[in-house]
């Protein structure tokens, strides 16, 4: 494994554990395309780690993410661009969920403060959640004339019911800790500053178990748990794609910014 992917993502290793933080220090370290490739490449990287065996993930000190970067230029001006290209790019969050979901090892995302939209999507593509008590989920997505994308749909939909993933997105509430645990979005709450700790105690706990099991056990859950995902949102980039161009999207993404 490589200590820095990009300018933002560093990868620190003890053990067989890995803590990977995403923290690009500026607009609230929402994920721009760099930081998206970045943390594709390590999970790449990760998948091969024989000798790690739990990651946990994390985001800035302050806010685990602003969800994607509305204001990143290679996300948006692509007007002459191929639709082949377009489509490989709008792929990305989908893809990046995707390999996180599929690594063999134990991941655990470490939530401080927000995460908004296509991080809380990478949050759910990890096995399990912890969240500081004064952080929330929010999903604006659809006020912004986006689909929900990356896959959380089916994850969402697999932990928390259909009722509860239409309420989360269509009224994009903010859900605090406590309630992302009722629901069953999170599996821990951690003091502020602490979801790293409490993160790394759980990946210690399930660190004990020998490598070759845990690998089994979890890919035996995902093969049931997942095995009608990806049919759900095999279309996720061309909703995506739809939705930005479209002219209500521009006006509610104007609408939001202009607020923001």
């Amino acid at each position: 494994m490589k200590r820095k992917y990009g300018k933002a993502v560093t990868v620190k290793t003890s053990g067989q554990h890995a803590l990977v933080r995403f923290d690009r220090g500026v607009n609230r370290n929402a994920l721009d395309q760099d930081t998206i490739l970045a943390l594709t490449s390590v999970a790449h990287d990760l998948a091969d780690a024989l000798d790690i065996q739990t990651v946990v993930l994390t985001g800035a000190k302050d806010i685990f993410s602003a969800g994607i970067d509305l204001k990143d230029p290679k996300k948006w001006e692509e007007a002459e661009t191929a639709l082949l290209d377009r489509r490989n790019v709008a792929q990305r969050g989908a893809r990046l969920c995707r390999l996180w979901e599929e690594l063999p090892q134990i991941t655990i995302a470490a939530i401080e403060g927000a995460a908004v939209g296509g991080s809380a999507a990478l949050a759910l593509a990890c096995d399990w959640r912890v969240m500081a008590n004064n952080g929330f989920i929010y999903l604006p997505e659809a006020k912004v004339g986006l689909n929900m994308g990356w896959g959380a749909i089916p994850r969402m939909t697999s932990l928390i019911g259909a009722a509860r993933t239409k309420r989360a997105i269509l009224l994009a509430e903010r859900l605090p800790a406590a309630t992302a645990l009722e629901w069953g979005l999170i599996d821990a709450i951690a003091e502020p500053e602490g979801a790293v700790e409490v993160a790394q105690e759980l990946a210690a706990r399930s660190g004990e178990t020998p490598a070759a099991i845990l690998r089994m056990t979890k890919e035996a859950v995902n093969a049931h748990a997942t095995a009608l995902h990806k049919l759900g949102i095999y279309m996720d980039a061309d909703q995506a794609l739809v939705c930005r161009d479209s002219t209500e999207g521009a006006s509610a993404r104007a609408k939001f910014m202009g607020k923001s």
